[in-house]
């Protein structure tokens, strides 16, 4: 019942299809993409900077790599470099 060839999430729309219009139901299968990169460059902009102060006064001072990280946020912010990879410092895993 959970799977139908050719109709992914069969379930949930057979819940919701009577509260939707037909051509949303029946519409194909989209992607979605978060706005990471406009996140680390205008809200995440000053906190990724202050972590770096952290970084470099606190106590993981001696497990990062402060410099190769300012490195990855440089590159970043000169376009060099795709928003994965300091987001991937920042928040892993």
């Amino acid at each position: 019942m959970k799977l139908r060839r050719g109709f992914p999430k069969y379930l949930l729309v057979n819940a919701v299809e009577d509260l939707l219009p037909a051509e949303i139901v029946h519409r194909p299968k989209r992607g979605f993409t978060l706005p990471f990169e406009h996140w680390l460059r205008d809200q995440l902009h000053d906190q990724i900077e202050r972590q770096f102060r952290e970084w470099d006064e606190g106590p993981l001072a001696d497990y990062i790599d402060g410099h190769a990280v300012r490195g990855i946020w440089k590159l970043f912010l000169s376009r060099r470099t795709s928003w994965s990879r300091p987001w991937a410092h920042w928040f892993p895993g």
